[in-house]
């Protein structure tokens, strides 16, 4: 009589049969193949006294597990934002000073833009504004200030001669020595048709009438372009008048000044023009808008712009 081993198998009794209905098969599952690899069963036997190759060479696991210390990713969930400076960007964790050091760079770079000049890099609006603001105050509440001192005996003496012998004026032999200039008459021309659309004048006669003017704003409108449409900056007019024209988009400021312009004087009208296109803007858009005095107190600034002068003694 055989005596039982034992063993950590179930091993089935002989006499204890099946139990009817039911079936249990215990059935071995297949090794996972891995793309790339073959069976076991079909590699050859290897020589005696060496393990079989699959156990060498296992297959990768297709399901690593995480490094240690990390988790495994929660699907359909997402990262908490930061903030630039690594913090969550919670509302609570916000402050004045970060909000501050986050915007500050955006405010400046726009401000940047809207008030210099993107070539030189110098202010083309607030600085313009300015004068124009103190040149109007000062000729409305101290007409008569002058920076300069008057000139001497000596030259007024020979600057008198020279007046009676040239059958000039005497001021006019002083602005011409002094090196002086100033605006004595703008115009506003429509800038597709070469219109007139406004005036100012230093003449008072002038100034009033529009028949006056007509001839000279048809004059200047004439040289403005040539015939192959090339636009000009400047027209000489004489020897002592010359013409300086600025376009926009809807019109285009001349100005006959007289003496030599300066820089500055070119950057007051660029600015006069930009201001009149800005409160005008929606007038100049629509065709016919009567606009002649209502645009004269705009050009009237641009007569105060001159250069100090002393006085004529």
């Amino acid at each position: 009589m055989n005596t039982p081993s034992l063993s950590p198998f179930p091993v089935p009794s002989p006499e204890a049969p099946a139990p009817s209905g039911s079936k249990r098969m215990m059935e071995i599952l297949p090794f996972p193949i891995v793309a790339g690899t073959t069976s076991p069963s079909s590699w050859p036997a290897p020589p005696a006294g060496e393990p079989p190759k699959w156990l060498e060479s296992p297959a990768p696991d297709p399901w690593p597990l995480p490094p240690l210390g990390e988790s495994a990713p929660v699907f359909g969930t997402k990262p908490a934002p930061t903030t630039p400076l690594g913090k969550p960007s919670t509302a609570a964790d916000f402050t004045d000073d970060e909000l501050s050091e986050a915007f500050g760079p955006i405010v400046e770079k726009a401000v940047r833009k809207a008030v210099y000049s993107q070539e030189n890099g110098i202010d083309t609006y607030l600085e313009p504004m300015l004068r124009a603001t103190i040149r109007r105050a000062l000729a409305e509440y101290s007409p008569a200030s002058r920076p300069f001192e008057p000139p001497g005996v000596l030259d007024r003496l020979v600057w008198h001669l020279r007046a009676l012998f040239t059958s000039r004026t005497y001021e006019d032999i002083l602005f011409e020595k002094t090196r002086r200039f100033q605006v004595e008459e703008v115009f506003l021309l429509d800038s597709s048709t070469l219109a007139l659309v406004s005036f100012a004048s230093c003449d008072p006669a002038r100034h009033a009438s529009v028949r006056r003017v007509t001839g000279t704003a048809q004059k200047l409108a004439s040289q403005l372009r040539d015939a192959s449409g090339r636009f000009h900056p400047a027209l000489e007019l004489s020897a002592t008048h010359r013409a300086i024209a600025r376009r926009g988009r809807h019109v285009i400021l001349v100005a006959i000044v007289r003496g030599r312009p300066s820089e500055l004087m070119l950057s007051d009208l660029e600015f006069s023009l930009r201001r009149i296109e800005d409160y005008f803007r929606d007038q100049f858009t629509q065709e016919g808008s009567a606009l002649l005095h209502e645009l004269q107190p705009f050009l009237e600034d641009c007569l105060l712009i001159q250069s100090p002068a002393g006085g004529a003694g």
